[in-house]
């Protein structure tokens, strides 16, 4: 007598499913735990799930890499950004405070890549440390203007969500060694 194929074609079926599903849970699992430690979860949630390579990590190590990456780009995107404002900017005030904020980006991207080269390194103390430095740039753009330009201030919002992803994972990894 023949066995049927249909449960047995059903069980596969659902347990690929399965699989994936938990697969992917895993994934959101490690951005959001990561994410309730940074200081705004929502817009970390948003950035790193709507990254292909973020939602692939597997570690925290990995996780931070990509968010590293993320930030160096968006802080490099941000000066050219802010240049681009700047030269379009008749108003000597407003120009000045926008070379001001071009300043505290070059010493963003200064900070990344001495994070970075220490991230890599698996020094988590001295990651932790310029990234934190790195962090304070966009907060002290932020306080050149009276009104933040909506540019600046979703760019601003960007780069401290970033650097805080890098800077909880460093924490974490560092406390996790002592």
């Amino acid at each position: 007598m023949k066995m049927p194929f249909a449960p047995f074609k059903t069980f596969i079926f659902f347990s690929i499913i399965l699989s994936l599903l938990s697969f992917l849970k895993s994934d959101d699992l490690l951005i959001s735990e990561i994410c309730r430690k940074t200081r705004n979860p929502n817009l970390c949630s948003q950035i790193l799930k709507s990254n292909n390579r973020a939602r692939k990590a597997s570690s925290p190590v990995q996780l931070g890499v990509i968010s590293m990456d993320l930030s160096k780009s968006t802080a490099q995107a941000t000066k050219n950004m802010i240049i681009m404002l700047r030269l379009r900017t008749i108003d000597r005030e407003m120009r000045a405070r926008y070379k001001s904020c071009v300043m505290n980006y070059e010493s963003a991207i200064y900070y990344l890549k001495l994070a970075n080269y220490y991230l890599k390194g698996g020094d988590f103390a001295n990651a932790g440390r310029y990234t934190a430095a790195a962090l304070n740039e966009p907060i002290s753009c932020r306080k050149i203007f009276a009104v933040e330009p909506k540019d600046v201030k979703e760019r601003n919002d960007r780069l401290e969500c970033l650097c805080s992803v890098v800077l909880a994972i460093c924490n974490n990894l560092y406390s996790g060694r002592n």
